[in-house]
């Protein structure tokens, strides 16, 4: 079976599990010789129930997370005739809600938005300075696809379901800057090995792609990411093309009228219904489709620590789409791979140092924690945009700030359906000022500390570029977004570090103290990458992988 016959039969495994409702989806290999998986044919498949009825087990190896790192670590593994077992802790997106589509609309939220909360949070906090978004949109509470982790001084959005975060981003495959990663890896790490063999099998593996020229050019849903950069590139910046994993010949098929709209119908931060290539439709379906990597949605992880004999012992809880607990369950395994992402991952790791379940863990587990240095700004430009607008962007821009450091920005809608005579940003710079967890024993969990100062600096570097742009073009910030502030200073959905390569780990990502124990995600970057994380993740994941199998 091919690669692209293991997708196709890992995505229709995926949807009719997501369709039953089962517990535990896997491709059974009576199923294998079949020309197509069939509900009754996965009849024998875990149920809910008999996923509570269940003991505990031992499997070789245990992925926890299905985000970028876990979903590559999932299918090299099994490529190699290794089985896997799959813990996420979100739904499984495959089940049509009442209307008919798997993830609710953007302007009507459902139970299907939120992580268990029962409100709209968002990054663009307010409407006209003062009404809070929040007060606006209420939802039942439930396992929605959109989780906001809060401290302090910083909100961090993750997506929860199959696809972690892959199925809530802007779809952006952004390579780094070469003189970013000189800055912030290992110098036993080769720069030039990842720019010339694991960025380009992600991308590959992503499938990566690019807005075709001429269409950009033409289309009504474009205008705003045109007079961005036309202003941006009178000021003297340069503007670029991006990379993205949303497939850019079904958006002109969108705009032709021929297909249903997903990016051009305002979807996005609550899943795109169509034209996005998640995990669940890339790595994930193909680590399925060989027969290997059984996946368990609906579990978190709960701790973590070591038998005697070696064997890793994960505990975790399983619940239904309302919350009920429907097994509390333990799994022990030979290797274990952490995919939970910056905050996940970061999280267990510090608690399992402070309650002494994993007391050899040292002192960087926790640190060097970054927001990636994201600020958010709208701006006012004074000219038409056009009330149609992509809700994946397909431009960015490169730019030095005052101290000559590289700055890289997104060009992103306001998908309001109206011209807005605005354009608005996601723009990532460096962060001096670094943040790290601690363990509030009362509360039982892991807490971010990232102070009020650690946002100067990114602030500053951002404004530099667009204070100069504004400058040039007779543009200005509008506040009415931010409670009356000119950026947004106080969320990132791209989080990084916590688990720092070289100082928590080895150079593959091997936990330092615990043999057989890898962090696959983007806690392991010690500091901002300047860039989407997304496709570094999974290039260092490929990379990693390669090199743990090698030495298995």
């Amino acid at each position: 079976m091919n690669k692209m016959s293991r997708r196709l039969w890992g995505q229709r495994v995926l949807a009719i599990g997501g369709q039953l409702g089962l517990a535990s989806v896997a491709m059974p290999a009576r199923v294998l010789s079949m020309a197509a998986p069939t509900a009754a044919a996965l009849a024998g498949l875990m149920t809910d129930e008999a996923y509570a009825a269940q003991g505990d087990e031992h499997v070789a190896n245990l992925v926890v997370g299905s985000g970028y790192g876990g979903a590559v670590t999932a299918l090299r593994l099994a490529q190699a005739g290794q089985p896997v077992t799959m813990l996420e802790m979100g739904r499984l997106w495959n089940t049509p809600g009442k209307d008919g589509k798997v993830f609710c609309k953007p302007f009507s939220p459902d139970d299907r938005a939120m992580w268990f909360k029962d409100r709209i949070t968002a990054v663009f906090s307010t409407i006209g300075t003062i009404i809070p978004v929040s007060s606006l949109l209420k939802v039942p509470v439930a396992a929605g696809i959109l989780d906001v982790v809060s401290s302090p001084n910083m909100d961090v959005y993750l997506g929860r379901g199959v696809g972690g975060g892959s199925l809530v981003n802007l779809a952006m495959l952004i390579t780094p800057y070469r003189e970013t990663l000189q800055r912030i890896l290992p110098s036993s790490i080769s720069i030039d090995e990842l720019y010339s063999t694991y960025y380009p099998r992600a991308r590959a593996g992503l499938g990566g792609n690019m807005i075709r020229p001429a269409y950009y050019q033409a289309s009504a849903y474009h205008k705003y990411a045109r007079v961005a950069c036309a202003q941006a590139a009178k000021a003297g910046f340069q503007w670029r093309t991006l990379d993205s994993g949303y497939d850019m010949a079904y958006m002109e098929q969108e705009e032709a009228g021929l297909v249903p709209k997903s990016a051009l119908g305002s979807e996005g931060g609550f899943g795109n219904n169509y034209g996005k290539k998640s995990l669940d439709k890339t790595y994930l379906a193909e680590a399925v489709g060989t027969g290997l990597v059984r996946i368990q949605p609906l579990t978190e992880v709960t701790s973590i620590s070591r038998a005697g004999d070696g064997r890793y012992l994960v505990s975790t809880k399983q619940i239904d789409v309302t919350g009920k607990v429907l097994a509390i369950r333990t799994i022990s395994c030979d290797r274990l791979f952490l995919g939970g992402g910056s905050m996940g991952t970061t999280q267990l790791l510090v608690k399992a140092r402070a309650t002494g379940t994993l007391p050899n863990l040292n002192e960087h587990v926790g640190t060097r924690w970054s927001s990636n240095g994201e600020i958010f700004m709208v701006r006012n430009v004074y000219t038409s945009t056009g009330s149609k607008t992509s809700v994946l962007p397909a431009t960015g821009i490169d730019a030095y700030d005052h101290r000559g450091n590289q700055v890289y920005s997104m060009n992103i809608a306001m998908p309001l359906g109206i011209d807005t005579f605005s354009t608005a940003h996601i723009t990532m710079t460096q962060t001096p000022e670094l943040g790290r967890f601690t363990y509030d024993a009362q509360k039982q969990q892991s807490v971010l500390q990232w102070s009020t100062n650690a946002k100067t600096e990114p602030v500053t570097s951002a404004r530099s570029v667009y204070d100069r742009i504004n400058k040039v073009n007779g543009a200005t910030y509008n506040k009415s977004w931010f409670g009356g502030k000119q950026v947004g200073d106080n969320a990132t959905y791209h989080p990084l570090g916590g688990c720092p390569l070289g100082l928590a780990t080895s150079d593959i990502g091997e936990v330092k103290g615990y043999p057989g124990l890898y962090v696959m995600d983007s806690s392991l970057f010690p500091d901002s990458l300047v860039a989407n994380p997304a496709l570094s993740t999974a290039a260092f994941a490929e990379r990693n992988i390669e090199r743990i199998i090698a030495g298995a």
